[in-house]
C-alpha cells in the first residue's frame, strides 16, 4: 500500500512538473498551392450531345490558366478524331481556334495538326470551321510568312468545294493572309484572278465573300488592279444586299486607285474619267431599295474630292428622274392639271391625260445617276441616310465654295428635320462652311425656328453657328436679333450664351448694324426717351451688341446718350469679355491699354520677387518666418484679384505658403508632442488643414514641374511624420499603432519611387527619412519613434519656386441660376430633375469631376455625370449640360440646396491614412470644390391621398 501511494505520488508529481514546463511555440507555415484549372476538360465516356454542352461550359470558362492549355489542346485534338457527329467536331474546332491566340501556344505545331485533320475530314460544316481555325492561327502569327503561303494553299485546295460556307471560309482566308509584299506580281495578278473568279458564283454569300476578300487585300496594302472596275460595277445591280454593299466601297476604292483613268460611256463614244463614273454609279446607289445601301453610298460620296464640278453640281439637281420619267414638282403638276382639256372620269383631275413617254435610249447615264442624288438622301425616309448625306454634302463644300453656295438651301432645310440628330448635324455643317456662305432672309427665318426648341443643345449649337455666319442685309440681322430676343424670353438661363452671340454679331456685323442702331437704342430725333433699366437682360443683350458694333464702326459713337455712356461704363467693368474697348476716349484708352500690359508685367515682377525673399526662409526663426509668410500670402492674394493673367500662379504660390505656415505651426508643437500635452485630436486638426492644402495644390492645377509636385509631396510627408510620432507617443492601442506605421511606410516609400524616378531635388528632413527607410519597416515601434522625433528637429519651411505658368481647373454655373424665387416643387419621397449647365475648365481627368447636392439637413449626394453630357470645346474646355435628381421627404416651408461641381480627390494614401478622430472631416477631404455651391430654392410637397 505505501508502494502504491508513493508511486501515485512521484506520478502526480511528475505529472504537474510536466504541466509547469514552457510549451514550445507552434509556428505555422502558410504555402500557397498551385491553382488547379477551373475546369477538367474530360469527355472520355460522355454522349455527343453530353460532349457539346461539356464544351459550352468550357467555352465560358475561357481564358484558361496557360499552364494547362497543352494538355486542353491535346485532348480536344484527340477527341476530333473519335467524334462522330459533325457539329460536336465543329465546336471542336471553334474552340481550338479560340485557344490558339493565348500566349504560350505553338501556332505551326496546331495549325500542322488542324490541316492534317482537314485532309480527312468529310463534313462541310467542320471543314468551314477548321479553315476559319486555321485562319485564326495565321493572324496571330502575323510574321510567319511561311505558315501563311502553306495555309494560304490549303485554301486554295478546298476553293472548288460544293459547300458555300467552306468557299467562304476559304476566300477570308486568302484575303487575311495573302502576303501584301509587291515583289512576285505574277502570284499577285494569279491570286486577284482567282478571286474574282468567284464573284459570278451562284451563291450570293460567296460572291460578297469574294469582294471583301479584295477589299481585305487592299487594307492589307496589295494594289488591285483597274480591270475589276468593270466587274464591281457590274456587282451593283446584284439581287443581294450585302453583294450591293461591298461592290459601292469597292468601287469607290478603284476610283481612289484609278481617278485619271478614261472609262467608256455604255451606248456612247465618249469616254469618262474612273473618278467622275465611279461617282455617277455610287449616286446611282442613294435610290437603292436596301437602306444600309443607300447608308454606304451616301456616306462613300464625300471623299471624292477629284470629282468634276459638273457632276457635282448635278447632286443638286432638283429635275430628278423617276421610274424613266422626269419628276415634276407640285407647282408644275397643278398647273398641267388645270391646263388639261381631256375629258375623264371626273373621280381624279386629268387621271386620263396623255403622259409624256422618254425613250430609254435617248436617256444619258450622267442625268439618271448623279442628277438629284444628294436631294434624295436629304429626303430619305432614315435619319442614318439623311446623317451621311449631311456629311459628304458638307466635305465636299469645304473643298468647292462655289458648290457650297448651291448645297446652302439643301442645308437650311434640314434645320426643320422632325430628328434632332439630323438637326444638330446641319447645324454644324452649316458652321463649317461659314467663310463661303452669306445667309438671307428667307434661310435664316428657318434657322431661327430652332431657337423655340425646347433642346438646349439645339439652342446652343444655333447660337455658335450664328457667331460664325455672315448676313447678307441688314434686315437678316433685325431678324436674328428679335429671335434672339424672344428666345432669351422664353429661356431665360440662356442669357450668358445670347450675349455672346449678341458679342460676336456686333463684331462680324457692324455695318450692318449701323443702321439698326436708331430702332436698338430707341432713339427719336425730337422726344427723349426714357432711361431703360440695367435689371433688364434684354436691355444688356442690346447694349452688347450695339457696342461692339460700334468698336468696328466710329460713326454710331455720337448716336449715344448720356446714359449710354454711363451703362457703357458699368458693362465695361462688369462684362469685360463681352464690351470692347470704345475708341471715344482715345487716351483713356491708350493709358487703359498700357498700364493693364504694366500691371501685368509688374504682377510677374512681383511674384518672382516674392519667391527671391523668400529663398533664406530655412534660416529664419519660427517667429520671423511665420510673420514673412503671412505677409506674402496676403500679397499674393491682391495680386490674384487683380491680375487675371498671373491669378492662377499668384494662387497656386499662395497655398503652398499656407501650407508653409502651417509647418511652423507644427514645428511649434514640436516639443510638447513627446510629453503628451498635444493629442492626436488637436494635432490632427492642423495636419488635415495642411493635408487639403496639398490635395488641391495637386489636383487643381496643371502645370506643375517635376520640382513643385517634389515639394508638394515633401510637405506632405512632414504633415504625416508630425501625425505618426504623436500617434505613437499618445495612442495606447498597439493596433493602431502598428496600422499607421504600415500606411506611413508605403506612403514614404512611394514618394521614394518617385523621387527617384523623376531626379528631384529633396530637404534634409525627407533625405534622413529616406535613409531610414529599411529601419522604419523593420524596427520596434521604440526605435521607428526615435527615428522621427530626430528626423522633425531637421523640418524647415521652404519655398516654392514657380517658373512656369500653371492653370487652375474651375467651373462656371450657367443653369440653375443663382437668384431665383420660383421654387422646385416636387412631392416629397419622390424626385424631381432640375437642369444644370455648366463649363468645366482646365479639368484633365474628367472622370474625376462629380456633381454635389447638399440638402438642408447636412446630407450629401455626390453623381457621376455621363460621359454623353460632357461636350468637348478643346482639350481642357467642356459643356456640361446633364440634370440633377433631387429627392427629399417633406419640409415646413421651403428651402434652399447647394448644388456645385467638385473633383474628387484621387490621393488614396491620404485616405486611407486618416485616423478615427478625423472620420467627421473625411467626406469634405475626399472633395475639392470647382466653383462656389449654387443654392436652389426646393418645395417638397406631402403626398396626396
Amino acid at each position: 500500500m505505501a508502494a502504491l501511494l508513493k508511486k501515485r505520488a512521484l506520478a502526480e508529481y511528475s505529472q504537474v512538473i510536466q504541466e509547469e514546463a514552457p510549451k514550445p511555440i507552434k509556428k505555422l507555415r502558410l504555402t500557397q498551392r498551385a491553382a488547379e484549372p477551373e475546369i477538367q476538360l474530360n469527355l472520355h465516356g460522355l454522349s455527343s450531345n453530353d460532349v457539346f454542352q461539356a464544351l459550352i461550359k468550357f467555352e465560358h470558362s475561357l481564358p484558361v490558366n496557360s499552364a494547362y492549355l497543352t494538355q486542353i489542346v491535346r485532348t480536344l485534338l484527340d477527341h476530333y478524331g473519335r467524334e462522330k457527329e459533325p457539329f460536336v467536331r465543329s465546336k471542336v474546332a471553334t474552340l481550338l481556334a479560340k485557344l490558339s491566340i493565348v500566349p504560350g501556344i505553338s501556332a505551326e505545331s496546331l495549325a500542322e495538326e488542324l490541316i492534317s485533320l482537314l485532309t480527312t475530314e468529310d463534313s462541310q460544316k467542320a471543314q468551314s470551321h477548321l479553315i476559319s481555325a486555321l485562319c485564326v492561327i495565321g493572324q496571330s502569327a502575323a510574321l510567319n510568312r511561311h505558315l501563311h503561303r502553306q495555309l494560304v494553299e490549303q485554301a486554295q485546295k478546298h476553293l472548288t468545294s460544293g459547300s458555300h460556307t467552306v468557299r467562304r471560309s476559304c476566300l477570308h482566308l486568302i484575303g487575311c493572309l495573302e502576303s501584301p509584299d509587291q515583289s512576285n506580281k505574277v502570284d499577285h495578278s494569279s491570286v486577284q484572278k482567282l478571286i474574282e473568279s468567284f464573284v459570278g458564283d451562284q451563291d450570293p454569300r460567296v460572291r460578297s465573300s469574294a469582294f471583301e476578300a479584295l477589299l481585305k487585300l487592299h487594307d492589307r496594302g496589295l494594289v488591285l488592279e483597274e480591270s475589276l472596275y468593270k466587274t464591281a460595277c457590274e456587282a451593283l445591280t446584284d439581287d443581294y444586299e450585302g453583294v450591293r454593299t461591298v461592290a459601292v466601297h469597292l468601287v469607290w476604292v478603284l476610283s481612289h486607285l484609278y481617278p485619271e483613268s478614261c472609262v467608256p460611256v455604255q451606248g456612247s463614244d465618249e469616254v469618262l474619267r474612273l473618278v467622275d463614273d465611279g461617282f455617277v454609279r455610287i449616286c446611282i446607289m442613294i435610290n437603292d431599295i436596301s437602306v444600309n445601301v443607300r447608308t454606304k453610298a451616301a456616306s462613300l460620296l464625300g471623299s471624292l474630292h477629284l470629282v468634276s464640278v459638273k457632276f457635282l453640281e448635278q447632286t443638286l439637281d432638283k429635275q430628278l428622274m423617276s421610274n424613266m420619267r422626269r419628276k415634276r414638282t407640285a407647282a408644275e403638276r397643278a398647273k398641267e392639271h388645270y391646263t388639261s382639256g381631256v375629258w375623264s372620269s371626273g373621280k381624279k383631275w386629268a387621271d386620263d391625260a396623255p403622259k409624256e413617254e422618254l425613250d430609254p435610249e435617248s436617256v444619258n447615264v450622267i442625268n439618271i445617276g448623279a442628277c438629284g442624288a444628294f436631294v434624295h438622301g436629304l429626303e430619305d425616309e432614315y435619319s442614318e441616310v439623311r446623317n451621311c448625306t449631311l456629311d459628304s454634302i458638307c466635305e465636299l463644300a469645304s473643298q468647292n465654295p462655289q458648290f457650297a453656295i448651291l448645297s446652302q438651301d439643301s442645308i437650311a432645310d434640314m434645320f426643320n428635320d422632325e430628328i434632332e440628330s439630323v438637326r444638330h448635324n446641319a447645324i454644324n455643317s452649316l458652321k463649317k462652311l461659314s467663310q463661303h456662305l452669306e445667309i438671307r432672309e428667307d434661310q435664316l427665318e428657318i434657322m431661327v425656328g430652332v431657337l423655340q426648341d425646347f433642346s438646349y443643345v439645339s439652342r446652343e449649337s444655333l447660337r455658335d453657328m450664328l457667331c460664325e455666319m455672315k448676313f447678307a442685309t441688314k434686315e437678316c440681322l433685325n431678324t436674328c436679333v428679335v429671335a434672339l430676343l424672344d428666345n432669351l424670353r422664353r429661356y431665360p438661363q440662356d442669357r450668358t450664351s445670347i450675349w455672346k452671340c449678341m458679342h460676336h454679331l456686333g463684331k462680324n456685323c457692324s455695318s450692318l448694324a449701323l443702321p439698326l442702331l436708331p430702332d436698338l437704342l430707341c432713339l427719336h430725333p425730337y422726344f427723349d426717351t426714357p432711361e431703360p433699366e440695367m435689371d433688364d437682360p434684354a436691355y444688356i443683350s442690346i447694349l452688347v451688341l450695339v457696342f461692339n458694333a460700334a468698336a468696328g464702326n466710329h460713326t454710331a459713337l455720337p448716336m449715344f446718350q448720356e446714359h449710354t455712356w454711363r451703362h457703357y461704363t458699368y458693362l465695361r467693368d462688369s462684362l469685360p469679355d463681352l464690351v470692347p474697348q470704345l475708341q471715344c476716349e482715345e487716351l483713356e484708352k491708350t493709358d487703359g491699354e498700357s498700364s493693364k500690359e504694366e500691371n501685368s508685367e509688374m504682377a510677374v515682377e512681383f511674384v518672382k520677387s516674392t519667391v527671391e525673399k523668400l529663398s533664406d526662409l530655412g534660416s529664419l526663426d519660427t517667429e520671423t518666418a511665420t510673420r514673412l509668410l503671412n505677409t506674402a500670402v496676403s500679397d499674393l492674394q491682391q495680386v490674384a484679384k487683380i491680375d487675371s493673367s498671373t491669378s492662377a500662379s499668384a494662387e497656386c504660390l499662395s497655398l503652398f505658403l499656407k501650407a508653409q505656415i502651417l509647418i511652423t505651426q507644427l514645428m511649434s508643437q514640436h516639443a510638447y508632442i513627446l510629453t503628451g500635452s498635444v493629442t492626436v485630436g488637436n494635432l490632427s486638426v492642423v495636419v488635415e488643414k495642411l493635408l487639403s492644402l496639398t490635395g488641391q495644390l495637386q489636383t487643381l492645377f496643371l502645370g506643375l514641374g517635376t520640382n513643385e509636385l517634389a515639394l508638394i509631396r515633401q510637405t506632405e510627408l512632414k504633415a504625416l511624420t508630425f501625425r505618426l510620432c504623436s500617434t505613437l507617443a499618445n495612442s495606447q492601442e498597439l493596433a493602431t499603432q502598428m496600422k499607421a506605421q504600415g500606411v506611413y511606410t508605403n506612403y514614404l516609400s512611394s514618394l521614394q519611387g518617385m523621387l527617384s524616378g523623376e531626379d528631384a531635388p529633396t530637404d534634409q528632413c525627407t533625405s534622413f527619412l529616406l535613409s531610414k527607410l529599411t529601419a522604419l519597416k523593420g524596427s520596434q515601434l521604440s526605435n521607428v519613434q526615435n527615428i522621427l522625433l530626430s528626423a522633425l528637429k531637421l523640418v524647415q519651411p521652404v519655398t516654392c519656386p514657380l517658373t512656369r505658368k500653371v492653370r487652375k481647373a474651375f467651373a462656371v454655373i450657367h443653369e440653375p441660376a443663382r437668384v431665383s424665387d420660383n421654387p422646385v416643387k416636387f412631392t416629397a419621397g419622390l424626385t424631381a430633375a432640375v437642369p444644370l449647365i455648366a463649363d468645366v475648365e482646365n479639368v484633365a481627368r474628367l472622370d474625376n469631376v462629380r456633381i454635389r447636392v447638399q440638402y438642408p439637413d447636412t446630407t450629401t449626394t455626390l453623381t457621376k455625370p455621363s460621359p454623353s453630357d460632357l461636350k468637348r470645346h478643346s482639350s481642357l474646355s467642356h459643356r456640361l449640360v446633364s440634370q440633377v435628381l433631387i429627392s427629399h421627404g417633406h419640409w415646413s416651408e421651403s428651402s434652399t440646396i447647394e448644388v456645385s461641381l467638385v473633383l474628387i480627390n484621387d490621393c488614396e494614401r491620404l485616405t486611407k491614412f486618416k485616423s478615427q478622430s478625423a472620420h467627421s472631416s473625411e467626406e469634405n477631404q475626399s472633395v475639392i470644390e470647382l466653383c462656389i455651391p449654387v443654392k436652389v430654392l426646393v418645395s417638397p410637397k406631402p403626398h396626396k391621398r
